[in-house]
């Protein structure tokens, strides 16, 4: 066999670098070398920092997987399901029926009466726009509605919410509409009462009216579609009649058609109350304010009857009035803007919110202060001779020749000016007697003038009692003589509201106290009876002496001064009258407040007549209820 010229013997290898051979070790040793080095950098790559960094690269994705797992499943879980429930689930309110308002007899002065209400929602209109036209136009044809109001109403409304599109449908326009909205998922017919009042009564301004929610009223009782109090009694007592509304779940299909009630919630009424309200008494008052308004076309006037007892208001009107039912249904803008634009403002409620001079009635305040400052007594005189001069100003008596010799009877029996010029700011025989204008301020304010009275209705006004300091601020211009002659003859800067001087007559009327005046009787509620219970607003504010001289004095009133007309009603009457200018340029406005019987009052009135001029318009008014009312 011939040798192999490749073969390499045994325990030699050829070594290229250097043209020899080497032995079979140093070859083993050569291998070794080279595998360990590759090793050696495998090792490195993975070493036990890089894996510690991948794992930990890896735990945190799959805790970042299961964070975003429990926040979907876990926290948001009841939203999600909310969601895919709202899917197949419609929630409808069933609203609650308001609760009912009557007289102190039982009487009903506002009822609920049911009608047809067509909401829309306009997500759920048809896609197909030929479609979703020939809907919009059958709904105006129906209701008689103009295509531009209703292509507003959609433009304003939230897509996802429904909205009113009309109140009040006639039957057989809400028929019609039922019948398309089996077709038709965006239509919506509802059966819902809305309150109607009796304009009869002359009871706008008190009872008030209802108006839609704004989105501050939206919370977990008040929803979208809800009415609430927005004046008057509605709002004072609208956490008492308003109910709780119901609740209506249905399953519906991929058409939004219903197929099954999954859930109801029955709704709650509201409970209703009792006014001090007498609705014979009030009609009477609001009619004979009526006409005697359209007789003497005078419309601005306003009137209050009051129990002297308990200060709970029997009849209160404020002329002109409006009909509160345009507020109960989709608001006419033609009626509104006719109400907002009449220069003679009927919305505001001048019993409560009109502010006034009050002319000679005020005049039982400064005759109270000065009796109770001891500045005069009852033989206390001053001879009327027409007017008091003080340097180039003259202010006048209304009789042009005086009243002549005047004590505090005749003073407010025949309303002496000068009389009040003197006690109130002294003349010339008495430079230095007079109350001033602080103690007679001070005075009017015991009697609850220039601050609310506390009646439980809105938008009460105070009144306003002017001073030095708030005229030198206002005019620039001092305190002087005259302006205390004006304050005390209840003129000058001085207003009062029409319940403010009836709270006044209240005081004589009830011997030295006056109750809050109120409207609210009792509150019905289901199981139970609440009974309102009288509080005292004033008392002790002059001793009884001299209450009974003021008394007496309002009695001569009727019996010998300027409201001896009164003698007319069946029973004995006493009062003060007043004339109170305001503008050289109108009618003084015209005032009379009293109460009977003399002996045992039961009522105290006060009406007022703006602009009503010097012919005794408010004690005509007066009079006219008085006789009524005695004679029952």
């Amino acid at each position: 066999m011939k040798d192999n010229p490749f073969k390499i013997q045994e325990g030699s290898v050829r070594d290229n670098d250097v043209g020899g051979f080497t032995s079979g070790r140093e070859v083993g040793d050569h291998l070794d070398l080279k595998f360990l080095d590759k090793a050696s950098r495998l090792g490195k790559f993975f070493d036990n920092k890089k894996i510690r960094n991948l794992l930990l690269i890896f735990s945190l994705f799959i805790f970042i997987l299961l964070a975003r797992s429990f926040y979907l499943q876990v926290i948001k879980g009841n939203d999600f399901r909310n969601i895919a429930e709202g899917n197949r689930i419609r929630s409808d309110i069933i609203p609650a029926n308001r609760g009912l308002i009557h007289d102190r007899f039982g009487n009903l002065l506002v009822k609920n009466v049911s009608y047809f209400f067509l909401y829309l929602t306009p997500e759920l209109l048809p896609t197909d726009e030929s479609a979703k036209q020939e809907l919009l136009n059958n709904i105006v044809e129906t209701i008689g509605m103009e295509r531009e109001d209703l292509d507003t109403k959609i433009e304003e409304s939230n897509s996802e919410e429904k909205f009113l599109v009309y109140e009040s449908l006639a039957y057989e326009d809400a028929i019609k509409l039922m019948v398309m909205s089996d077709r038709y998922p965006a239509l919506q017919v509802s059966y819902e009462s809305r309150r109607q009042y009796f304009p009869d009564l002359g009871l706008s301004h008190t009872l008030g009216y209802l108006g839609s929610v704004t989105e501050e009223d939206i919370n977990e009782i008040y929803h979208y579609h809800d009415r609430i109090g927005k004046t008057g009694i509605e709002l004072t007592y609208e956490s008492i009649l308003k109910g709780d509304n119901g609740v209506r779940q249905v399953e519906i299909d991929a058409l939004f058609r219903e197929k099954n009630i999954i859930a109801f919630k029955e709704p709650l009424d509201g409970t209703d109350i009792v006014l001090t309200i007498d609705s014979k008494a009030q009609e009477q008052l609001h009619n004979i304010l009526s006409r005697n308004s359209r007789a003497n076309s005078k419309p601005k006037m306003a009137a209050i009857v009051l129990d002297v007892s308990d200060g709970g208001i029997l009849a209160i009107s404020s002329l002109p009035e409006y009909d509160n039912n345009i507020f109960t249904t989709v608001l006419n803008t033609e009626d509104y803007d006719k109400i907002i634009n009449d220069p003679n403002t009927p919305l505001l409620n001048r019993t409560i919110a009109g502010t006034y001079p009050l002319g000679s009635v005020f005049k039982t305040v400064v005759a109270s202060a000065a009796l109770e400052e001891q500045l005069i007594d009852e033989r206390f005189t001053v001879n009327s001779t027409g007017g008091v001069a003080i340097g180039n100003s003259f202010f006048p008596d209304w009789r042009g020749k005086g009243h002549g010799l005047t004590n505090i009877y005749w003073a407010l029996a025949d309303s002496v000016n000068t009389y009040f010029y003197t006690i109130g700011g002294g003349n010339n025989q008495w430079l230095d007697l007079g109350l001033g204008v602080e103690r007679i301020v001070d005075y009017a304010k015991r009697f609850g003038l220039g601050k609310l009275s506390g009646i439980d209705l809105n938008s009460e006004a105070p009144g306003f009692l002017p001073n030095r300091a708030w005229k030198q601020e206002t005019f620039e211009e001092r305190w002087f003589l005259g302006d205390t002659y004006n304050l005390a003859i209840g003129q000058g800067y001085l207003t009062a509201t029409p319940l403010q001087g009836l709270m006044l007559m209240s005081y004589f009327a009830n011997n030295g106290e006056v109750y809050i005046p109120h409207l609210i009787k009792e509150v019905k509620y289901e199981d139970s009876t609440e009974i309102y219970q009288p509080s005292i607003a004033l008392t002790n504010i002059i001793s009884s002496d001299n209450v009974d001289i003021i008394r007496r004095s309002l009695r001569d009133t009727v019996r010998i001064g300027t409201a001896q007309s009164m003698q007319s009603v069946p029973v004995q009457v006493a009062g003060k009258t007043g004339t109170a200018q305001f503008r050289r340029d109108k009618a003084p406005h015209s005032w009379f407040a009293g109460f009977a019987p003399y002996n045992d009052p039961k009522i105290a009135i006060i009406v007022l007549a703006e602009e009503g001029g010097d012919i005794g318009l408010a004690v005509t008014i007066a009079r006219q209820f008085m006789e009524w009312y005695f004679s029952q």
